[in-house]
């Protein structure tokens, strides 16, 4: 009897142990889960912000670029020429600059006379 009394027992309490999730269990995977979507928010933060980052430096590169054009074909030639191949027209030095674009925002133009 005692034995069979002792099967019941081992027999409920593995029946009751390996039946759903443990609350230390349910636990851990929130943590987990809180943790793996904060890391992903602040990837698409940073994505985001890049982007931004990106987007002014290309508006200001085509308005720049507009500039250029608009110098190349408005402004007669100043500064002191010099000339990149003997015996051609000689070439005048322009620089221009843009703020947005950071220190490495000089943008040579070259104009020749007409």
């Amino acid at each position: 009897m005692q034995r069979h009394r002792r099967r019941r027992e081992t027999q409920r309490s593995s029946a009751t142990s390996s039946s759903g999730f443990t609350l230390i269990e349910v636990m851990v995977s929130l943590v987990f889960l809180m943790v793996t979507s904060m890391a992903l928010l602040q990837g698409l933060e940073l994505a985001f912000r890049h982007y931004s980052l990106a987007q002014n430096r290309w508006k200001a590169t085509v308005e720049l670029w507009n500039r250029i054009e608009e110098l190349r074909a408005t402004h007669s030639p100043r500064g002191e020429p010099f000339q990149i191949i003997p015996d051609s027209r000689p070439l005048y030095r322009t620089l221009l600059t843009d703020p947005r674009l950071g220190e490495h925002s000089g943008w040579e133009v070259l104009n020749s006379e007409k």
